[in-house]
């Protein structure tokens, strides 16, 4: 019985802890609003580095992730007039950082970062003809990703070209497992579909 009520004071001390943080952070959250900097820095000094480790793990550089992170704060200040401060900031500073760390990974691509990953892309088919696909220029690659609707652009993004695993995508875009792995799925046959078109 006293283990029993020990627990149970413990719950009930950790939704005030987290009562008393989103409380807070509502706060700063409606004063940033108004346009308070002093405000929203206190909300990139809480975030920071939950973002730049989400920024590492879709960008494997540090360079790269802190401009990310950057960006990512940036964009939230512009918009966060709009942001209902009953809501976490969490979620959507991640999803902001998630947009910021594709676009960094695109702007390598245009640069002339290498795409072998279309082997990667094809390879969950049994009928993949090697011939066929060794004959796809990265060119083609490229332009068929770009024509995935936009969730499935991302993850493949995040998949095969920044390498992340399952479980580091559904936390990276706060969505269960489950729909990562049916999203890859859609997102790979859309992609043999379309690359089956432009080979004929």
């Amino acid at each position: 019985m006293y283990n029993v009520f020990r627990l149970e004071l413990r719950r009930l001390q950790k939704e005030m802890n987290t009562s008393r943080v989103l409380s807070w952070e509502s706060h700063l959250i409606v004063r940033a609003s108004a346009g308070d900097q002093a405000a929203f820095e206190l909300l990139s000094d809480m975030y920071r580095p939950m973002l730049m480790s989400q920024a590492m793990r879709m960008l494997r550089n540090a360079d790269d992730a802190n401009d990310a992170v950057q960006d990512t704060l940036l964009k939230a200040f512009r918009a966060i007039h709009d942001f209902d401060p009953e809501r976490p900031l969490k979620p959507w500073l991640c999803r902001i950082c998630s947009n910021c760390c594709v676009d960094a990974v695109r702007s390598r691509k245009r640069d002339g970062d290498s795409l072998d990953q279309h082997e990667y892309m094809l390879a969950d088919s049994s009928e993949a003809d090697g011939t066929a696909t060794g004959s796809i220029r990265q060119g083609q690659v490229i332009e068929a990703i770009e024509r995935l609707p936009e969730k499935y652009k991302k993850i493949i993004f995040m998949r095969h070209f920044r390498h992340m695993d399952v479980n580091e995508i559904a936390e990276a875009l706060d969505k269960p497992e489950g729909t990562i792995k049916s999203w890859l799925f859609r997102a790979r046959a859309l992609l043999k579909k379309d690359l089956h078109l432009a080979l004929n």
